[in-house]
């Protein structure tokens, strides 16, 4: 995705900053603007959509200079208060946060409210600032070569350095092939990481550090006898507020529109003063009730309205790029959008999205608590890592490597309910490594908005009592205020309504049986378990039907280079695909897992990360 590139390098060597630009420079229409200062080399690649004038941007007496990647939001009043002392030429986000950096110094990120990357430079004491949102979303990567310092938005761009001794983390390696995404902030590299959340890198005379400013902090001792009409009341005036601050500037807005209800609550809090909005959604060969769900929530709200069609061989095509674009570090089951990206952009070029409403919203949240490493079934997960890795790769490499990642991201949140240390697992490592890296596809053509991670309405939420957000309770409570007419639509995962009662909602959500959720629908004429069928492209038939598909997969996986590599137990990645093809059992994830980590070796390890992109 497109970002911000420094180098740090005291021998005043800069001609890297071009070819890590080149690396990240996905369309000829990407916008580059460069800054050399004595040992600083920065440059900025964007889309120039959101922020789009020139950089850097100086102050008044050209002291200080900043880059930014990403936005700001609600900050009028503090943008009031800075004009009695200082001049504002541009008028944009980025000029705002240099003038509240001369004001309150480091601190001044505390102050701010939205998805971004800042570097400022201190230029007379040859200082270095950088700094992220309270979520990190907008991934940024960072290493140390040599005498050297490198951030950028891909780790494609550090690698250009020929001088990093490629060494695969094999941490990551184990997290992947268990979560299909990696953990904490590694890479597949040791020695590039992810520069954590909230964070603040400060480098001056050859010193540097990174500190944290802010962290999820939820309160489990409340005692607040507020009801839950007050909470979701709440919720309802925060969220408006949220999408209503990402509804600045002169874009073409669509939504992200799925059968879910983070994607309907994000479209129902957009003030009709702001339409047209175009609304997008993917559909594919027998696929479930989501596409015509959400054609419902459209039509509700009179959207301008797409389905477009995933075709069963889309990742022929598109795996190795979309494995490109991600830096291998999620698997090609994820890339669900990745072949209708130029339909969409013929829609919108600033995209709303649902993420983190269902995780924010309780959805990982359960009375029964417990050792998380049993809830995350670790034990049975190492089984089939013991089992699908080299004997010699297992024990060398990897052994135990699982039980120790997951232990310390368990150790990090300090709280005492074992729901809010689930969910903030699932926030820091699921969500911001799972789904932020999947998006990065997308921002390689587009500028996307999260609302729910607007910060008034995370303070808020992390101080609802957990009671009221179990199974989504306080959210569907929340949605049914926010937009009466959608709740009464179902909610793809159930099958109900949003708006039926508690019970027979949570009662959709635990039923797994086809046959009974069969029955229960028929009994209750529809109020129940109406959608039966997968909600995702349906990849596990996909590759044993379509013949094309099946060969794309049975190659990579079976080619010597692939096996040779010393990764793989022959035997069982071959049970593995016969198991699947013949219905045995569903190991298409594990499928997409193989394949992509093959791809990610013979673009990043054994080539020189390029892809060609004349396809």
């Amino acid at each position: 995705m497109p970002g911000i590139i420094c180098i740090i390098d005291d021998e005043r060597n800069k001609s890297l900053i071009d070819n890590m630009c080149s690396s990240i420079k996905h369309e000829p229409w990407y916008k580059i603007e460069k800054y050399i200062f004595q040992q600083f080399a920065v440059a900025r690649v964007h889309l120039g959509i959101v922020n789009p004038e020139p950089q850097p941007i100086f102050n008044e007496d050209k002291s200080l200079c900043i880059f930014m990647d990403g936005e700001i939001f609600g900050y009028e009043k503090e943008k009031q208060d800075l004009e009695s002392r200082h001049e504002f030429k541009i008028n944009n986000d980025p000029e705002f946060c240099l003038h509240l950096y001369e004001e309150y110094g480091e601190r001044f990120v505390e102050k701010l409210n939205g998805s971004f990357t800042i570097l400022i430079l201190d230029l007379n004491n040859k200082k270095l600032l950088i700094a992220n949102d309270r979520y990190g979303l907008r991934p940024l990567y960072y290493a140390r070569v040599e005498d050297r310092i490198y951030f950028a938005p891909e780790v494609k761009a550090i690698l250009q350095d020929r001088g990093f001794n490629k060494i695969i983390n094999s941490d990551a390696v184990a997290e992947f092939f268990t979560f299909g995404h990696l953990l904490g902030n590694k890479t597949f590299f040791k020695g590039i990481d992810v520069f954590p959340p909230a964070s603040i890198f400060t480098y001056q005379n050859g010193e540097f550090e990174i500190k944290e400013y802010w962290d999820f902090k939820y309160e489990e001792d409340t005692n607040h006898n507020y009801s839950e009409d007050f909470y979701a009341n709440e919720l309802v005036k925060l969220f408006k507020q949220a999408v209503e601050r990402r509804m600045k500037g002169n874009h073409k807005f669509g939504v992200l529109l799925s059968g879910g209800l983070d994607s309907r609550a994000v479209l129902a809090a957009i003030d009709k003063k702001h339409y047209p909005i175009h609304t997008i959604t993917f559909t594919f060969p027998n696929s479930d009730d989501s596409y015509k769900i959400a054609k419902k929530v459209s039509e509700k709200r009179g959207t301008i309205h797409k389905q477009l069609e995933l075709r069963k061989d889309f990742l022929i095509k598109y795996a190795e790029k979309g494995v490109y674009l991600t830096d291998g570090m999620i698997n090609i089951s994820h890339f669900h959008y990745i072949s209708i990206l130029d339909e969409i952009m013929k829609c919108a070029n600033v995209i709303f999205n649902g993420v983190g409403g269902g995780t924010l919203g309780g959805a990982h949240l359960n009375k029964n608590g417990g050792d998380l490493i049993k809830v995350l079934n670790i034990k049975n997960k190492e089984e089939v890592l013991k089992e699908l890795f080299s004997e010699e790769f297992y024990n060398n490499e990897i052994k135990g490597l699982l039980f120790s990642s997951i232990e310390r991201e368990l150790e990090k949140p300090n709280n005492k309910f074992s729901g809010n240390r689930y969910e903030y697992f699932e926030l820091r490592n699921r969500v911001r490594r799972a789904i932020g890296v999947a998006f990065n596809y997308l921002r390689s053509k587009f500028e996307d908005k999260m609302p729910f991670y607007d910060n008034d309405l995370v303070d808020f939420i992390v101080k609802i009592p957990p009671k009221l957000r179990y199974n989504h309770r306080i959210y569907i409570r929340f949605l049914k205020k926010l937009a009466p007419d959608l709740a009464k639509i179902p909610y793809n995962l159930t099958g109900i309504r949003a708006d039926a009662p508690m019970f027979l909602y949570n009662l959709g959500r635990l039923i797994k049986m086809r046959r009974l959720k069969r029955r229960l629908r028929n009994i209750t004429g529809g109020l129940i378990c109406k959608s039966l069928k997968t909600t995702y492209p349906d990849l596990d038939e996909w590759i044993r039907e379509d013949s094309k598909l099946n060969k794309f997969f049975e190659n990579i996986i079976f080619d010597e280079r692939t096996l040779n590599r010393g990764y793989f137990n022959k035997e069982y990645v071959t049970k593995v695909f016969n198991e699947h093809v013949s219905r045995k059992k569903d190991y298409s994830e594990l499928l997409c897992a193989i394949v992509t980590f093959e791809l990610w070796n013979r673009l990043f390890i054994d080539t020189s990360c390029s892809l060609d992109k004349s396809g």
